[in-house]
């Protein structure tokens, strides 16, 4: 079968392979027949260079092409359904309905569409203009940003479709994408659809470059190039911070999402009041697509009481009933196995699970358990994150335990606290709330961490080390579209050689003026 080819300054061409790697069928537990090759230096070298020259056409251009290109490009995705949803089902295994087709495709269209809207309404330029002293700011495009996206999400974190992906060019920056190895003809299908919408929105066609692989020293080497305005990562630990600290000792921008343990704390009169209801929250939170979301709970925080046990019984015995779940691959697979290893090897006790078939790549789900006093004992052990359809409950016998034993866990992008609605368990949140606060990204009530809503409020970033920087969000305009941005000020410019958003007169952005003491819109 003939090699896919790569996308590098506006052609489609044969990579300059070092490599070649196969998607995997998790679901039958064999590679696909494709080999996807893995790109040399010389590759990565050509994309920067298209990539510089492409940011320079870029910023003469008006944002509505931009805006115009990211519309086109939604309606060609929307036209593509049916193959991006077959070609994500056969290297995910995710599952058809309601996940890939109903979930997370209109979803991936949502995102790309609002970044259209922002782009054109040009809020996220953030413009100032003090007219009195004629000193004008805005925000304007790093540069090159380059994607690195995971394998759970192939639509929405996808490397050309993608949250990050939108972002970067509703900023007004080129974009080089490096496909992830679990679902690389997601982004072959999208990127042809890519081509073609560029050259309907006349942007330069070396706006968007697509790499298949790439060796993680030449990753490394590419985050760190000068000729980089900006990154985007989405994935795991090891190899987010290795990225992070590569692109920070080069003094690149670089921003990671490596996923978090998302702790959930259920307090006694919100057992008392649904517990039943929790139970399946939490079920479904834990289990849905296999617990491969990065906001999945990984920590379960309960009184050790009568009631406490009655609630996870109940809740182990619905775990049994969800058996085996089809994981991404067989890298997904070891990395759940030997996440939940570690737990057991510090103490954990395993409450329902059970041994891993040897046929494809599926795993048991699992609920394990620990005291508080033990973890807190143990943190380092105990507080690893077990990537898939797993969790850990967490005993605690007093207040002042659990405020000690949350005050340990590590930054987290959710974290979720469960109350009585009658009013019984406001004075024991109130002395919990803002330790999750000083440890999680988006604080959630009376739901699970799971679901996140694409919005403008919307928070999906988190202390380290489940993200960094920690205070931009990678979903929600306009401030996932400022991680790619820089402000620039104008002090004493000319008119005549301003910036169309910062110029006199009705501007396209409506930007915020500063007048008489008070930023006023227009």
């Amino acid at each position: 079968m003939e090699t896919p080819p790569i996308l590098v300054a506006g052609a489609w061409r044969p990579a300059t392979a070092l490599d070649s790697y196969r998607a995997f069928d998790p679901a039958a537990g064999t590679p696909h027949d494709t080999a996807w090759p893995v790109s040399g230096w010389a590759d990565v070298d050509a994309a920067l260079d298209a990539a510089v020259a492409a940011a320079r056409q870029l910023a003469a251009l008006p944002d509505e092409a931009r805006a115009t290109f990211l519309e086109r490009y939604a309606l060609r995705l929307e036209a593509k359904a049916a193959d991006l949803v077959a070609a994500a089902r056969a290297e995910t295994g995710l599952a058809v309905k309601p996940r890939l087709a109903e979930i997370e495709l209109p979803r991936m269209l949502d995102q790309i569409r609002q970044a259209a809207a922002a782009t054109r309404e040009g809020t996220w330029r953030m413009a100032m203009i003090d007219t009195r002293r004629n000193i004008r700011s805005a925000a304007f495009g790093l540069g090159t940003v380059v994607v690195f996206p995971p394998g759970n999400f192939p639509f929405a974190y996808g490397a050309v479709t993608g949250g990050d992906f939108a972002a970067a060019i509703a900023a007004g920056n080129p974009v080089i994408a490096k496909a992830h190895p679990g679902c690389p003809t997601v982004s072959l299908i999208a990127a042809h659809e890519v081509v073609e919408s560029l050259h309907e929105a006349g942007l330069p066609p070396t706006t968007v470059q697509l790499l298949h692989g790439l060796a993680p020293a030449d990753g490394e080497r590419l985050v760190a190039d000068a000729r980089v305005g900006a990154t985007g990562f989405t994935g795991g630990h090891e190899a987010g911070k290795k990225l992070f600290a590569a692109a920070s000792a080069a003094g690149r921008v670089i921003w990671v999402e490596m996923g978090s343990l998302n702790p959930v704390v259920l307090l006694p009169g919100a057992l008392a009041e649904r517990g039943a209801a929790i139970a399946d929250e939490l079920t479904a939170s834990v289990t849905g697509s296999a617990g491969q979301f990065c906001t999945k709970p990984g920590l379960v925080f309960l009184v050790d009481d009568d009631a406490g046990k009655a609630f996870v019984a109940g809740l182990a015995a619905k775990f049994q009933g969800i058996g085996q779940q089809v994981l991404l691959g067989p890298t997904g697979l070891e990395r759940l196995a030997g996440g939940i290893g570690r737990l057991r090897a510090a103490g954990a006790r395993m409450i329902a699970g059970g041994a891993t078939p040897a046929e494809g790549c599926r795993h048991p789900a699992t609920l394990l358990e620990v005291s508080a006093a033990e973890l807190l004992a143990k943190p380092e052990q105990l507080l690893v994150e077990a990537f898939g359809n797993a969790t850990l409950i967490v005993w605690t016998a007093s207040l002042d335990q659990l405020v000690r034993t949350l005050a340990l866990v590590p930054g987290a992008l959710g974290a979720s606290l469960y109350l009585a609605k009658d009013g019984r368990d406001d004075a024991t949140a109130a002395a919990i709330q803002p330790v999750l606060e000083a440890r999680t990204g988006r604080l959630i009530e009376n739901r699970m961490p799971t679901g996140l809503a694409v919005t403008p409020p919307m928070q999906h970033g988190g202390p380290w080390p489940s993200a960094a920087p920690p205070f931009f969000s990678a979903v929600g305009m306009p401030w996932s579209i400022l991680r790619f941005a820089r402000r620039l000020c104008f002090d004493g410019v000319s008119a005549t050689r301003l910036p169309e958003c910062l110029r006199d007169g009705p501007p396209s952005g409506r930007p915020w003026r500063y007048v008489d003491r008070a930023w006023t819109r227009g």
